[in-house]
């Protein structure tokens, strides 16, 4: 009778131990990165001294999912044809096909099944392509996929966006947008949302989007309700400067109630040379 209790014991360890592997198989690595459009007036930073450098680092972090913005179709090209652990799907801003900057997602093709990706304007008409917002001088989207994790068959959601650099009534306006459609459209189910907001959190559209007016806010900042504490600089974008900004723009939100339990701002160079104007943003995600 005496060793009853150390049986029980091992048992206990047993459980809980099989039960934090499974929990963690179904933890997702998220990364946001803004790759910055190829623009040949960036002289040592265009595209063409960056685009390994990016590949790479998605090759070596191996995230679940990717958010990307300032995507244009040629180089869409390049990251779908280097990256072929991935799936992807994006369309241009301008057309809703080729033209215009993209918010590319990329998935891995063996963790996830897609179940369906549709993508919407920031506008009065969020139907029409091409179709502007409030004072911005170009059109803005949301691209988002309803995925299935092939091993737990969990069901979520992943939108990825990118708001006007100038005009904030156009942010404010997307913010109240994006909020109304993440909650129409995920309604039940865990979701993540990654981006290049252009706002700080002291700003009113970042208000409207964490909701502290709201009793029960549907979404969360990462790097607020981080559970090991945020790494990294403060600041996400850096405008191929190593001087240090205050703010953040880049985020990586959840729904309410979803557990973060890694958030990192990563600074890459590789010989003097930047990823991007922006820091790519990691975040450990439970979909549980």
């Amino acid at each position: 009778m005496k060793r009853l209790p150390i049986i029980l014991i091992v048992i206990y360890f047993i459980v809980v131990c099989g039960c934090s592997h499974k929990s963690r198989q179904n933890d997702l690595k998220i990364i946001t990165l803004n790759v910055r459009y190829d623009n040949p007036q960036d002289s040592i930073y265009a595209w063409q001294k960056r685009a390994t450098l990016v590949c790479n680092f998605i090759t070596d972090e191996k995230p679940d999912i990717v958010g990307m913005q300032e995507v244009l179709w040629h180089q869409y090209l390049i990251l779908d044809s280097v990256l072929a652990d991935y799936s992807s799907v994006g369309v241009g801003r301008d057309d809703g096909g080729r033209q215009g900057e993209m918010n590319p997602v990329f998935f891995r093709k063996e963790k996830f099944d897609m179940v369906r990706n549709i993508t919407f304007w920031l506008s009065d008409t969020p139907e029409t392509a091409g179709s502007k917002g409030w004072g911005a001088s170009l059109p803005r989207i949301v691209t988002w996929l309803e995925l299935v994790d092939k091993d737990s068959h969990k069901h979520f959601f992943f939108f990825n966006t990118h708001f006007a650099h100038d005009s904030d009534s156009a942010r404010l306006m997307s913010s109240k947008i994006l909020l109304k459609e993440v909650n129409k459209i995920a309604e039940g189910f865990p979701f993540i949302i990654s981006g290049d907001f252009n706002m700080p959190p002291t700003s009113t559209g970042y208000s409207i989007l964490t909701g502290p007016n709201e009793s029960i806010p549907l979404l969360k900042d990462s790097y607020v309700v981080t559970e090991k504490g945020p790494t990294g600089p403060v600041y996400t974008f850096n405008g191929f400067s190593d001087k240090a900004k205050t703010s953040r723009i880049d985020y990586i939100f959840v729904r309410n109630g979803m557990r973060v339990m890694e958030y990192k701002t990563v600074i890459k160079k590789e010989h003097g040379i930047f990823i991007s104007d922006h820091w790519p943003v990691e975040a450990i995600i439970s979909i549980n």
